[in-house]
């Protein structure tokens, strides 16, 4: 079996236009390829030619093609239909979104094309494994063979934080307030930023939502977006493209309104990719948009294991 090894590389961004023919939502597709399956082989992460993922190949209108379903189970990523019929996948977001007959994709708001069109069936999404590497190669290490695609554990990174993971978070100057600031004051609940934010508390979480005046929920970077755009600073949609805009800010140099970008660990991803982001409230707190430990937005304390080691940078903007 020939093996051609795909490493992670970067994505070439480019905006593209067009759809193949004779794609979409087929239902007579079974006759071309058997069941789809997933197969896991060992546990350790050390060696690259163990603890890999397989996902198996179908040959969908005589092309190799991968159900995205299966490559989000293998990854770690998290992959979901989204309302507008659509196929979400990301972190906290969705940073992929694939259309049904479409060779584009939208990747961070930027358009991608594929060399085929993704095609529904047996309600899961297909794409063209030629197309894997220009959509997940630079966050993903994996190598296609004649009937799989094996996906591999990615090395652990250094802490890519400013001050290391192992220190707290803390506010810039690390100082006392004045005699006549108050303690509201010093924890930013005056802050016009937090205030607003925190009067969405509670409101529920959805994975790759639509905006808020028309579905009433947030994912982690619509939070941040919608918020931010009250006070007239544009953030994209998707918390990987809002993490290219601002200021870089250290752990220990933060202030009330930063956002604060984390990654979303996993063995068979990159660990240096954004896949989360809230809002600095001052005193080691943020506010975000999360499925989890709560569903919705909700207040965090984050100087904790977790935050400390997935912590990637912080922004500064203009409010």
């Amino acid at each position: 079996m020939k093996l051609i090894r795909l490493f992670a590389g970067a994505i070439a961004l480019s905006v593209l236009s067009g759809c193949v023919r004779n794609p979409g939502d087929t239902m007579n597709l079974k006759q071309h390829s058997g069941p789809v399956k997933v197969r896991s082989y060992g546990e350790s992460a050390a060696d690259l030619t163990e603890g890999r993922h397989i996902v198996t190949i179908r040959q969908l209108q005589n092309t190799g093609y991968v159900s995205l379903q299966d490559v989000t189970q293998a990854t770690g990523y998290h992959g979901a239909w989204l309302k507008d019929g659509t196929y979400g996948v990301g972190d906290y977001d969705a940073v992929w979104i694939f259309g049904t007959g479409e060779s584009k994709v939208s990747f961070a708001g930027k358009l991608l094309k594929m060399p085929g069109a993704a095609i529904k069936e047996n309600n899961q999404m297909y794409i063209p494994v030629t197309g894997l590497q220009k959509l997940f190669g630079d966050v993903t290490v994996f190598a296609v063979e004649a009937d799989d695609v094996a996906f591999f554990p990615k090395p652990t990174p250094n802490e890519t934080g400013a001050s290391g993971k192992n220190l707290d978070f803390s506010d810039a100057g690390s100082v006392k307030p004045a005699a006549n600031t108050t303690a509201d004051e010093n924890a930013g609940n005056e802050s016009p930023v937090i205030a607003l934010a925190k009067k969405f508390m509670g409101i529920k979480y959805e994975f790759g939502t639509g905006p808020y005046k028309e579905t009433g929920t947030f994912d982690c970077s619509s939070f941040t977006s919608y918020v931010f755009n009250q006070f007239h600073v544009d953030l994209p949609r998707v918390a990987r493209s809002q993490a290219e805009m601002g200021s870089y800010v250290a752990r220990d140099n933060l202030k009330i309104g930063d956002l604060l970008f984390f990654y979303v660990p996993g063995r068979f991803k990159s660990n240096e990719t954004v896949g989360h982001v809230g809002i600095y409230m001052g005193d080691g707190n943020m506010i975000h948009a999360s499925p989890k430990p709560k569903d919705g937005v909700q207040i965090t304390p984050i100087n904790k294991p977790y935050w400390k080691e997935t912590f990637l940078y912080a922004k500064r903007f203009k409010l």
